[in-house]
């Protein structure tokens, strides 16, 4: 999917009444979901379901990256999301190529840690 088509989706839903911060975190947890099945796969030594679910994994990050509001480098968070999403997109595809199971917890401890705050933000806000 290009970053225009995701950017359009992605708003296309939040104009159903999902607010943007719901939907990173459901996101996210989409992200967390797919990591554990890469995981499981990666250990039955499954090729086709570990591709498919870092795949995925990979797609979500992209759309969170596209979907960053305005020039990212405009404002300290977005800045910040730019680096993780783009240092998400690294740690990926490092354990796409090299069945690196740290690369997999790697970006699981960054995306339970981004969850967690996004939700304790939400809980605040």
């Amino acid at each position: 999917m290009s970053a225009g088509l995701a950017v359009q989706a992605y708003r296309q839903v939040g104009q159903q009444g999902v607010p943007e911060d719901k939907l990173l975190v459901l996101g996210l947890d989409g992200i967390l979901e797919y990591l554990r099945r890469a995981r499981v796969a990666i250990a039955d030594s499954a090729t086709d379901r570990k591709l498919l679910a870092l795949n995925k994994s990979y797609q979500i990050v992209e759309h969170l990256l596209v979907a960053l509001p305005g020039a990212p480098e405009v404002t300290p968070l977005g800045h910040r999301l730019e680096g993780i999403y783009r240092y998400l997109l690294e740690r990926l595809g490092q354990a796409n190529i090299f069945d690196d199971v740290q690369a997999i917890d790697d970006c699981d401890a960054v995306v339970t840690a981004l969850r967690d705050s996004w939700l304790e933000g939400l809980r605040r806000g």
